[in-house]
């Protein structure tokens, strides 16, 4: 038997926000998923990888409320630049939780702490 990793569920208080997020600063192409009225979420799905953010009341079952102290949920995105990285950054209005030589973190609308490195 294989497993094989298939993606990051996130959830959110403010999911349409928390997309923006990631398609404003990570600069992935996420898309909206469903039907309004019944089920809508955000995902990325790309070489069988996929990143989904769904809205945490409607997902209370699994992961309500998200917790945003917690390290259970960790993302890391390898950049090229650093310093167009923070240049990016910068135009966008947003200042780094913490920057070092490799690594620049930001945290999402949901708190969450959010890596890009060269590493």
């Amino acid at each position: 038997m294989e497993t094989t990793f298939r993606g990051v569920f996130l959830t959110s208080r403010n999911p349409e926000a928390t997309a923006g997020f990631y398609r404003d600063v990570a600069l992935l192409p996420i898309e909206t998923v469903g039907d309004p009225g019944s089920y809508v979420y955000w995902r990325l799905d790309r070489g069988g990888m996929q990143v989904a953010i769904h809205d945490s009341a409607a997902f209370a079952d699994y992961a309500h409320p998200p917790v945003p102290d917690s390290n259970l949920t960790h993302l890391y995105f390898r950049i090229d630049d650093r310093e167009a990285f923070l240049a990016h950054l910068d135009g966008l209005g947003i200042t780094p939780l913490a920057a070092d030589d490799v690594v620049i973190t930001v945290a999402d609308p949901d708190g969450r702490k959010v890596m890009f490195g060269t590493a």
